[in-house]
């Protein structure tokens, strides 16, 4: 296209969205943007130091639990135990099981490839994907404050 023609047509363009005037909030907006903001948060939406001391106790003794659980592979439920308890609860442990099945056969590959390919060659496998993560996170933490940037203005 002409370059002239593209530039004389952004010229006016920005001419005429400064010539606009700035958009105002509606009537009672402000306040009651600040009403709802000086009420105090429900305890689903509180940090977890907000919690009551008891509340916090319990978290902590259940996600222990879990994570002791799960750390025993779950020798404490037994399938079978389950199925005559409950016909619901089975295909849930099943899959459960599949899942751990699943998880250890790419573990032990895992290790047979580190084993193969050399530790230093995995080292920088694992560097290299965790700088193209940190790379996403960043690109789109910058995106998303470029797309839901707050302009004082009109601006193009």
């Amino acid at each position: 296209m002409n370059t002239d023609l593209e530039k004389e047509l952004e010229r006016e363009i920005s001419q005429a969205l400064h010539g606009l005037p700035d958009l105002a909030a509606p009537p009672g907006f402000l306040r009651r943007t600040m009403g709802a903001l000086e009420q105090p948060s429900p305890r689903r939406l509180r940090p977890w130091t907000g919690w009551p001391l008891a509340a916090r106790f319990a978290f902590l003794v259940f996600a222990m639990t879990a994570v002791g659980a799960v750390l025993a592979e779950l020798r404490v439920v037994e399938p079978g135990l389950l199925a005559g308890a409950s016909r619901r609860l089975a295909p849930l442990v099943a899959g459960f099981t599949s899942f751990w099945n699943v998880l250890s056969a790419l573990t032990g590959a895992l290790a047979l490839a580190v084993q193969q390919l050399g530790k230093g060659f995995m080292l920088v496998c694992l560097v290299a994907a965790a700088g193209a993560c940190a790379a996403c996170a960043g690109f789109g933490t910058i995106f998303v404050r470029l797309v839901l940037g707050r302009p004082e203005k009109n601006q193009l």
